[in-house]
């Protein structure tokens, strides 16, 4: 007789291989961050007057960004290995330099987020005060007309 709370027949499957790439924070991080300093950078390039000198700074922000994500790949990857950095402490300097730089790009990004968050909520306030207002005004002159009914 079965129960119904039992399982039946167990099957299993031996281990597989991982099936999905490894993508490190890191690596996907740097990645992400060479794509947006690259497309940000070709539009800056495209917007501003002086063409030829924004497209050398542009090529030079590129080269930097690129270098730089490839030396965070080689970090992530050696750290994965257990086996120390290959990178020379000039590179390990750079990236330092660049990881200040984001961060204080990051810095201005929130301050900038804080502005637009208090003007909104100034906003807000503003709204709320007028429809408080215009209700006010809409109920008196409701009472009002019952009042002469």
């Amino acid at each position: 007789m079965e129960n119904g709370n039992r399982i039946g027949s167990l099957s299993i499957t031996p281990t597989v291989a991982r099936q999905t790439p490894r993508n490190d924070f890191g690596t996907v991080f740097a990645r992400s961050a060479q794509e947006v300093v690259k497309a940000g950078a070709g539009i800056a390039a495209s917007l501003m007057p002086g063409n030829p000198m924004v497209s050398a700074a542009v090529a030079s922000v590129s080269s930097v960004v690129s270098s730089t994500a490839s030396s965070v790949q080689g970090v992530s990857a050696a750290g994965a290995g257990g086996v120390g950095g290959t990178a020379g402490q000039g590179e390990q300097w750079d990236l330092l330099a660049a990881q200040r730089e984001m961060q204080a790009e990051g810095a201005k990004m929130n301050l900038a987020y804080m502005n637009l968050q208090n003007e909104m909520q100034a906003e807000s306030r503003a709204h709320n005060a007028i429809s408080n207002i215009m209700k006010v005004r809409h109920d008196s002159a409701k009472a009002a007309i019952n009042n002469i009914r």
